[in-house]
């Protein structure tokens, strides 16, 4: 049901896992770049996971966005986008298209690695 002319996949890694030693802290870093998110509501679907290896923790997304690319005013005005390495999905590749799938399922072990928690944005 994936429209690749109208939307386009991307997946998101936060760029200082290193810091993330708290499971308390991580967690609420996520739901923080989440409420800063919500001027997207309209144009994006998103999946965060937190992933427990030892710490650090490791937080990375998937995100659905209408159109091509990442939408500017969402990149202006959420600062936590900065935060993150942006990959767009190619979904011809098997491998990426059975990563997000086990993002969108919640599929654990993600990874090799336990998941902490999984949160969602629509």
């Amino acid at each position: 049901m994936y429209d690749p002319e109208g939307y386009s996949l991307w997946f998101c890694n936060y760029k200082y896992n290193d810091e993330n030693t708290v499971s308390f802290v991580t967690l609420n870093k996520v739901g923080g770049f989440l409420q800063r998110m919500d001027l997207a509501r309209k144009y994006a679907f998103g999946k965060m996971l937190v992933i427990v290896s030892d710490p650090p923790f490791k937080v990375k997304g998937l995100w659905l966005f209408r159109g091509q690319e990442v939408p500017q005013f969402i990149i202006d005005e959420c600062y936590d986008m900065e935060l993150y390495d942006w990959c767009k999905v190619d979904i011809t590749d098997e491998d990426q298209k059975e990563c997000v799938n086990q993002m969108i399922e919640d599929h654990e072990p993600f990874e090799g690695e336990a998941l902490l928690d999984a949160k969602c944005f629509k």
